[in-house]
C-alpha cells in the first residue's frame, strides 16, 4: 500500500478494517506529532525566550544561566525529535514524555512569577496581579495535554507494560496491535484532547489572556475580554462533548478548529518582531492535531469492521 493511501482510509475513503493499517496510521501520527512538538519547542530554545525565564526561576536557576542552557535544551530536544523519526527506542520516548510533562508541570510550579522588561533587559518579578498570573499557569499545564499525552499512548502500543529491562534501549518494534489496546487508546485520545480543549477554554472565561484578543484582532474580528470568554465556554463545552460524544462530525471540527486558533501565533506576531518564526508555535502543538486524526483513523477502523462483522454474520 502506498503511503498516501495509509492516510485516505478513515478520512476521505473507506478504512479497510484491518488492525495492521490501523496499527500503521496510529504509530505514524503519534510519532511525528511527537517530533514535531520537540522540533517546535526545541526552535524556541534554540532562538531563545523571554517567556521561558519564569520557569527557569522557579527552580532558582539564575536568568544569565538561563539564557545560556535554553539553547542547549532546544538543540537536545530537536536531537531527540531526530532520532525518535530515524531510529526509535523506548528509552528516547520515555524522556521525551517525561520532558513534556515537567515542562508542562512548570507552568503551576512557577507559581505567581512573571517577566518584565527594563532598559531593554528581562527580569522576573512576583506578579503584580497576584491571583491572574498562578491561574493562567494552572490552565496551561492541562492545555499542553496534547505535549506528553502522544509520547505516553506511543509507548501504550510499544508495549511498555510488558518490556524487559533491555528493551528499553532495544530497537523500538511494536507488537501486534489489539482491540484491546485500540479501546486504551482511543479512550486516552478523547481524554487528552478533552483535557487540552479545556485547558486552553481556560485561558478565555476564566483568565481573559490579552493574547487571544491579540490574536482574533489580527484577523480583523474586532475581539474583546466578553469575546474570548465567550469563545471560551464555547471550548469548554466542545471539551466536555468530545469526551462523552467523540463522532466524526466533532472531531473534524476539533482537527480545523486547533490549527486554526493554533495558526493565529503567525499574523498576531505574538513573539513580538518574529513574524513567520510563529510558525513554530503552530508546529509546537502538533499533537493537538494529531490526536483528533488519531480518534478518526480508529472510528473509521471501527465503523469498517462492524461493518465486515454484519456482512459475514449475513452471509452465515
Amino acid at each position: 500500500m502506498h503511503t498516501l493511501d495509509y492516510w485516505k482510509k478513515g478520512l476521505i475513503a473507506p478504512h479497510n478494517g484491518d488492525l495492521n493499517t490501523l496499527q500503521t496510521q496510529l504509530h505514524w501520527t503519534l510519532r511525528v506529532s511527537v517530533a514535531l512538538c520537540f522540533i517546535g519547542h526545541g526552535t524556541w530554545g534554540l532562538i531563545t525566550k523571554a517567556g521561558w525565564l519564569p520557569f527557569f526561576a522557579s527552580q532558582g536557576i539564575p536568568l544569565d544561566v538561563a539564557w545560556i542552557l535554553q539553547p542547549l535544551i532546544g538543540a537536545f530536544d530537536i536531537a531527540m525529535a531526530a532520532l525518535l523519526l530515524w531510529k526509535p527506542r523506548r528509552i528516547i520516548l520515555f524522556w521525551m514524555f517525561l520532558w513534556a510533562l515537567w515542562t508542562a508541570a512548570l507552568r503551576p510550579l512557577a507559581g505567581n512569577l512573571e517577566k518584565f522588561q527594563e532598559n531593554g533587559e528581562w527580569f522576573v518579578r512576583l506578579a503584580t496581579d497576584s491571583m491572574r498570573v498562578p491561574k493562567m499557569q494552572t490552565w496551561e499545564f492541562w492545555e499542553r495535554a496534547g505535549n506528553w499525552g502522544p509520547p505516553l499512548m506511543l509507548l501504550i502500543l510499544g508495549g511498555v507494560f510488558a518490556m524487559r529491562w533491555k528493551d528499553w534501549l532495544a530497537p523500538y518494534v511494536e507488537p501486534r496491535l489489539k482491540e484491546s489496546t485500540v479501546d486504551t487508546i482511543f479512550f486516552m485520545l478523547r481524554t487528552t484532547l478533552a483535557l487540552l480543549l479545556i485547558g486552553h477554554a481556560g485561558f478565555g472565561f476564566a483568565v481573559e489572556k490579552q493574547m487571544l484578543i491579540d490574536h482574533w484582532q489580527s484577523i480583523g474580528v474586532p475581539a474583546d475580554v466578553s469575546f474570548i470568554r465567550a469563545i471560551g465556554w464555547g471550548e469548554l463545552a466542545l471539551g466536555l462533548l468530545v469526551f462523552c460524544l467523540p463522532i466524526r462530525p466533532i472531531l473534524w471540527f476539533c482537527l480545523v478548529w486547533k490549527f486554526f486558533t493554533e495558526f493565529l501565533y503567525v499574523p498576531a506576531d505574538t513573539v513580538s518582531g518574529m513574524g513567520w518564526v510563529n510558525i513554530f508555535e503552530t508546529i509546537e502543538r502538533w499533537g493537538d492535531y494529531g490526536i483528533p486524526l488519531a480518534m478518526l483513523f480508529i472510528l473509521g477502523y471501527r465503523s469498517a469492521a462492524a461493518l465486515s462483522g454484519e456482512k459475514k454474520s449475513a452471509e452465515s
